[in-house]
């Protein structure tokens, strides 16, 4: 019996495996209404994924987030922009996706992962060209003890660099290691 052959399939496998529990956290959602529990509190809260659509040749997809305790509904900001919508971004007259957010749940608790090519330290590399993909991780937290800001909010929970290079986004997430944000 000829056991190279076993023993490549065996290797295959096990080299695909954290690949694929990766892939596994991503939390998939419907275009408009999706009710998912974020805060692991036994309530569904919302989040809308829409596309704005501009008139221009890439509209972005974009994410809205809205927690619910009892009958009160509270919008949730964007860490890093005074607004409340998350956008995916691609290259004007370029179908290469240079940035996007997707949902992941991770040991019990769901994060949102924002994935964004890489411009380099100076930030001025060409983002058309293959480059590393920065992820940033943001966890739910709740503050009652600030007036004026808001009930909810993304904490950022670690970032890391890609090590290989890669055209856009949506492949970068195709690697994406939870493991690996510091």
């Amino acid at each position: 019996m000829n056991l190279k052959i076993p023993f490549i399939m065996l290797t295959t496998i096990l080299i695909s495996l954290p690949a694929s529990s990766q892939a596994d956290t991503r939390v998939h959602l419907n275009k408009g209404l999706n009710s998912i529990d974020l805060n692991d509190d036994g309530i569904a809260d919302t989040i809308f994924s829409a596309t704005y659509d501009n008139n221009t040749s890439h509209p972005s997809e974009t994410l809205n987030v809205f927690i619910r305790q009892g009958k009160n509904w509270f919008i949730v900001p964007v860490p890093d922009d005074d607004g409340f919508t998350w956008a995916d971004l691609r290259l004007s007259a370029s179908a290469l996706k240079v940035s996007g957010t997707e949902l992941h749940r991770y040991k019990g608790r769901v994060y949102l992962i924002r994935a964004v090519k890489y411009a380099g330290s100076a930030g001025g590399e060409d983002l058309t060209d293959k480059s590393r993909v920065r992820f940033s991780r943001f966890r739910l937290e709740e503050n009652n003890d600030d007036p004026g800001t808001s009930v909810f909010y993304w904490d950022p929970a670690g970032i890391y660099l890609t090590e290989h290079t890669f055209d856009e986004v949506n492949e970068a997430f195709q690697t994406l290691d939870m493991e690996k944000f510091r």
